[in-house]
């Protein structure tokens, strides 16, 4: 499978690591697994890592797809940091392509290139209280 989906901390984190051919239909595919899953109202963070991707294969309307997919798993769980890592210039792209679909009401997301880096926004954002989020963009 080329998403696997990996729960973190007793559920409150999800990774989900891409590796091979990844397209938009296996990562719609991921966020359905992930918001059907009865632990979701306790999530509090997800990490997509997109560096083990030797092609990243998603169209348009596969990212309006997964930003309205988020949006309407936002209303059951606001609190939820999302970290998107993307190494090469096209995820990046279409990463910022994600946000500008998911406005201001979904989760609060950042795009990194670098798993570090990644990792570490998403640790100081758990020391905040979790109050429902909005996008925040910080060209990374």
């Amino acid at each position: 499978m080329p998403i696997q989906i990996k729960y973190r901390e007793g559920g409150i984190g999800v990774e989900f690591i891409g590796s091979g051919i990844v397209t938009g239909t296996d990562i719609i595919a991921a966020n359905k697994e992930i918001y059907r899953n009865e632990n979701f109202s306790r999530q509090r963070y997800q990490i997509f890592d997109k560096t083990k991707c030797t092609e990243y294969r998603v169209s348009n309307e596969e990212i309006r797809i997964m930003a309205e997919q988020d949006k309407a798993a936002s209303k059951t769980n606001p609190n939820i940091i999302v970290s998107l890592i993307s190494k090469t210039d096209l995820q990046y792209g279409l990463s910022r392509m994600y946000l500008a679909y998911v406005g201001d009401s979904g989760f609060l997301t950042e795009i990194f290139r670098d798993r570090k880096s990644a990792e570490e926004w998403v640790k100081h954002q758990l020391k905040k209280p979790a109050a429902g989020y909005h996008q925040e963009q910080n060209n990374r």
